[in-house]
């Protein structure tokens, strides 16, 4: 029985033909991505500038998102697939996150793409996901009184890690964050008064149409350094 298995991979381009030819890929890589054997579910997106939450996106991180069926299907595309190899070439760095899903709630683009199953113990490091498309007449209202908050998470020493992502500026957001243990995430979620505030506020003004929150362990990570993406 094959057991699935997410990655997030985090790309960094630095030179202005290569953050163009990134930029264009956020809408693109459907195509090439849609045929990959064992890949279920698959998000292609833009990051936000600065720490990666502000307004403005920034133009040389970007992201994807990817469920695959088995560990061993994504083994072979991080090795053999042309288009990402040549995205590769263009690319400063490369971190990837291989995942296993703890826990989810809610729906991704109508659907619900994470199977849970994984079983944490106290060394696991967690990763969470938080994901919603912000309402068309709720946008200036979300952006002007929350949108800048997750800023906050960089003041907890357990978190190692965090970005905002997201397909579309503005609309669809999401966050990543990777945390030492799950108590770490946990006096996150539950006794920071920025995100509870966040919550209550969401609450009452209804902003999403949709969102999803996943939970998972961090299995191991992946990083190409300059040279290593350009072999």
């Amino acid at each position: 029985m094959t057991e699935q298995i997410t990655t997030v991979t985090i790309f960094k381009v630095k030179s202005v033909t290569a953050k163009f030819w990134a930029f264009q890929q956020v809408p693109l890589a459907i195509f090439r991505l849609k045929q990959v054997p064992g890949l279920t579910f698959f998000k292609s997106m833009g990051s936000g500038g600065g720490k990666g939450f502000d307004f403005m996106p920034s133009f040389s991180t970007y992201a994807w998102l990817l469920v695959w069926e088995s560990q061993q299907h994504a083994d072979v595309f991080y090795a053999t697939n042309p288009y990402f190899l040549n995205y590769r070439k263009k690319c400063l760095s490369i971190q990837t996150l291989f995942l296993k899903n703890i826990v989810s709630h809610g729906k991704w683009s109508g659907m619900s793409p994470f199977q849970q199953g994984a079983i944490m113990d106290d060394t696991s490091k967690i990763v969470a996901l938080t994901r919603a498309r912000i309402k068309w007449n709720r946008l200036w209202q979300f952006w002007t009184k929350v949108g800048r908050t997750a800023n906050e998470l960089y003041k907890f020493e357990e978190l190692e890690y965090a970005i905002g992502i997201g397909e579309l500026p503005f609309i669809q957001q999401a966050t990543i964050s990777v945390w030492k243990n799950f108590d770490a995430m946990k006096r996150y979620a539950y006794l920071d008064d920025t995100h509870k505030n966040v919550i209550k506020l969401t609450q009452k003004y209804q902003w999403y149409s949709e969102e999803l929150f996943a939970r998972f362990i961090l299995l191991s990570t992946q990083n190409h350094t300059a040279n290593e993406c350009r072999q």
